[in-house]
């Protein structure tokens, strides 16, 4: 069969079709000229080119930073071929030299614990790649040299020669003395946290110097006195107190550390050692062999005494002030809280107007404003000054202050404190306490009134008495005198005590009664009294006249002066008696 004969020319397969065009590109390809496909290559590389710079401007940009560790000064560096181009390390305003080390840059002269420097550095890529990867970049940093000590002050020794010696951080020299010995220097491979040095094999106990520092470019820590004990050897368990047996200068919130001979576990299974007083805390386990109390809210309390109870005897072993070791085989032991600084006293006294002095911190310093941030002060007072309140305050007033000292200045407002905030206030017993005491019951109270800035409801008022003839007593208030008037004080027989006194209990009326120089005795009705040593008070009497000699102690007054005073004082106001 055929068909027309052009229709059958112009028909050709899809096959043959394709491998005619590809003939038809080859031959065009074999007819192009060398320089234009030169041309096409030297695009391609371009491309690629410019993608490899792209990203190396965008991935190769210089970056710096600087970190401390093992060296005191660590430039970490980022980018394509970034370089430091300028280093600056200062420390207390003057230029630090360093010294390159594997591990960085270390002082050439060694550095104080816990001395901080200044670090600026400044880097940048290759000269030659600036103009693609950008300008140098700079950083700040301040970097500080670690501090390192003893983080017990007694040790055990497990082997008859060893004792491991911990610190509360990790350390590489370790100096120590062990008695009368020679000095000796441990040089770790690795920094640790514990040492092991040696000690006679001939005692049962005795008391190492010990200093330590964290790198070998640091000067060392000044030296900690440790004991250290062996465990006996009768089979009763051995804890390390620590505070001590016996001690009393444990913080407000000291935490309890006991450390053990043998795991905890084995020694106490799961019973915990009793606290006396009860005080909320938390019990915890550092290691298997050590176990620590913290306590919590406001801690035990200043001049607090504390025992630690056990379920079965074992012996406690402390440190000691002489260096020596106390061990004490039983089921308790017992230390102290010490007493509240009476600097800090003074300052939360003047804080709260109680003292006729103002507190002002140093700059910088900032007061506490929670309890929680009052309890630590107790024992650390705040850096800062004090200043009188008035201009006018008597000299014989200001006779009475010395900072840090418990006078009777001091005694005066806690027991003012004590009377306004009716804190378990005693006024009889509170004449023959001493300042210590009354802090001690008066701390928990005066700690919330100075975190809620609660001050004196009352003026601050003074008396002065004087004997030289005619007698006088001066009554000032807030710094200003209110009153002036005659006055009596003791015949020679029952003499009126000088001194400075707070007055410690007041009447509006009450029955005097003794006996007089003849024998005789009294029990007279007495108004406005305001006894301020043992039995002498400033009260009203009716006399004939006033302004020499005639009570039994007392300090007279005529009755309107009296009333007048009486409403101008409180407790805890001072009256001094002069000559």
């Amino acid at each position: 069969m055929t068909g027309p004969s052009g229709e059958q020319n112009n028909r050709t397969s899809p096959v043959r079709a394709g491998i005619g065009a590809a003939t038809a590109l080859k031959i065009k390809l074999k007819a192009m000229s060398w320089p234009a496909r030169l041309g096409i290559g030297a695009a391609a590389a371009v491309v690629t080119v410019g993608i490899g710079l792209a990203l190396v401007a965008l991935l190769g940009r210089p970056t710096v930073s600087v970190s401390s560790g093992e060296a005191l000064v660590q430039v970490n560096l980022g980018g394509v071929g970034t370089q430091v181009t300028a280093l600056h390390v200062t420390s207390d305003g003057r230029p630090l030299t360093l010294a390159h080390e594997s591990a960085g840059l270390v002082p050439i002269t060694a550095m104080q614990q816990g001395q901080t420097a200044h670090v600026r550095v400044t880097a940048a890529p290759p000269s030659w790649l600036r103009w693609l990867l950008g300008s140098p970049v700079s950083t700040s940093a301040t970097v500080r040299s670690p501090k390192a000590a003893p983080s017990a002050q007694v040790a055990l020794a497990a082997h008859p020669t060893q004792v491991t010696l911990s610190f509360d951080h990790p350390v590489t020299v370790v100096d120590y003395r062990a008695g009368k010995g020679p000095v000796r220097v441990i040089r770790l491979s690795q920094p640790s946290t514990s040492a092991q040095v040696t000690v006679s094999a001939h005692q049962a106990g005795g008391s190492l110097q010990v200093a330590a520092a964290a790198w070998p470019w640091e000067h060392l820590s000044a030296a900690s006195t440790v004991d250290w004990i062996k465990a006996p050897q009768n089979g009763m368990p051995v804890a390390a107190a620590d505070p001590a047996p016996g001690s009393a200068r444990a913080g407000l919130d000291s935490p309890i550390t006991l450390t053990f001979d043998e795991p905890v576990a084995k020694v106490l299974g799961a019973s915990r050692p009793r606290i006396s007083p009860a005080t909320p805390g938390t019990w915890t386990e550092p290691d298997a062999d050590t176990l620590v109390f913290t306590p919590q809210g406001l801690g035990f309390g200043p001049g607090t005494p504390v025992s630690v109870s056990f379920d079965h005897p074992m012996t406690v072993v402390g440190g000691t002030s002489t260096g020596s070791v106390l061990l004490s085989a039983s089921t308790s032991y017992h230390f102290a809280i010490t007493q509240a600084s009476v600097l800090r006293l003074q300052q939360i006294l003047a804080q709260l107007h109680y003292l006729p002095l103002n507190f002002t911190p140093a700059p910088g310093v900032r007061s506490p404003t929670t309890l929680a941030g009052e309890v630590p002060t107790l024992g650390s007072p705040l850096r800062g000054r004090f200043s009188w309140r008035w201009q006018s305050t008597p000299y014989s007033l200001r006779e009475q202050w010395q900072p840090g000292s418990p006078t009777v200045l001091v005694k005066g407002a806690l027991m003012a404190f004590m009377s306004a905030t009716e804190n378990s206030y005693d006024g009889p017993a509170a004449d023959g306490e001493t300042v210590n005491q009354l802090a001690d019951a008066s701390w928990k109270a005066l700690l919330s009134a100075a975190a809620a800035n609660q001050a004196d409801p009352y003026p601050y008022s003074y008396v002065y008495v004087s004997e030289t003839l005619p007698e006088t007593l001066n009554l000032w208030e807030d710094g200003s005198p209110v009153l002036t008037s005659l006055t009596n004080t003791g015949i020679p027989g029952e003499p009126t005590a000088l001194g400075t006194y707070p007055i410690y209990v007041r009447y509006t009326v009450n029955t005097m009664s003794g006996t007089n120089p003849d024998g005789s005795t009294y029990d007279d009705i007495v108004y406005w009294i305001n006894y301020f040593n043992g039995g002498d008070a400033v009260h009203a009497f009716p006399r004939g006249s006033y302004g020499f000699p005639q009570s039994l102690g007392c300090v007279e007054l005529p009755y309107s002066a009296a009333e007048t005073a009486f409403h101008h004082l409180a407790v805890g106001d001072l009256v001094t008696v002069a000559p």
